[in-house]
């Protein structure tokens, strides 16, 4: 009986998108967060013969299938609201393109989330401590902070206004193939393409990288409604493939109960 096997791969699927979509709702506040999409197929399916239709008639056939697959998962990268804050170091990228930080482990990972910091030895971080590339160092007496729509920081060193680096931002020719590795952080692959490096607002390939707000935040971009909607959608599947299991198990039962 290909029922239970059937049904049961309905259920893990829909206990996947089940925490793909409650890890999204739960990261609905935070910044710079870019939702996950689930992508399913269905599986092989296998052909079964008919019955005659009447005497001397031709049987036919059926394509049945044999349950869903976990195909893969995705990354939306469609912008989230800027929100304005007080804080000069809270980058918001209008646009395309990401920023660059150091990971612990030496490789370069990329990340939309601009709330940034300066550590304790004056280098510019973000919220994980990861140093923003190119490395850029700001002097504990530095006031006056501000960062231009192209990524030029400025302040107010021993009562003079300096240069005090340059914010670049990198495209992708198809972001979608980045690696997820969590907060926020992913890293390039062979499918996302050559990280391409370029000041923000200027064009790298064909593609026109976006330009910086300082003192604003992109929002998640989680949109709740769907979010609710699919998430009825995928307990109602859930639901329906355990009545499938039951169904299946009765069945069973009733088989094994028929005497000869």
């Amino acid at each position: 009986m290909r029922l239970l096997a059937t049904s049961a791969s309905g259920i893990r699927a829909q206990q996947d998108a089940l925490d793909i979509l409650g890890n999204n709702m739960a990261n609905l506040n935070t910044p710079g967060f870019k939702a996950t999409q689930m992508d399913f197929a269905e599986a092989l399916s296998t052909v079964e013969s008919a019955g005659n239709a009447a005497s001397g008639g031709t049987g036919g056939t059926l394509s049945v299938g044999t349950g869903v697959l976990y195909n893969a998962t995705g990354t939306d990268f469609q912008q989230g609201i800027l929100t304005p804050t007080n804080r000069p170091l809270d980058l918001g990228i209008d646009g395309t393109g990401f920023f660059q930080v150091k990971l612990p482990d030496g490789t370069t990972g990329y990340t939309r989330a601009g709330a940034l910091q300066v550590d304790g030895v004056g280098q510019l971080t973000d919220l994980h401590g990861n140093i923003v590339q190119p490395s850029i160092s700001i002097s504990s007496g530095t006031t006056n902070l501000a960062v231009a729509a192209n990524g030029e920081i400025t302040g107010t060193v021993n009562g003079a206004t300096k240069n005090i680096g340059q914010i670049s931002l990198v495209g992708f020719a198809n972001p979608e193939g980045l690696l997820n590795q969590g907060n926020n952080l992913f890293i390039s692959s062979v499918s996302s393409g050559t990280p391409q490096v370029g000041l923000p607002g200027t064009t790298i390939g064909n593609q026109v990288l976006g330009t910086i707000h300082s003192q604003a935040l992109e929002q998640s971009n989680v949109n709740l409604a769907a979010s609710m909607v699919d998430l009825i959608q995928v307990q109602r599947a859930y639901q329906l493939n355990a009545n499938m299991v039951s169904d299946g198990d009765q069945m069973w039962g009733i088989a094994n109960s028929i005497r000869r």
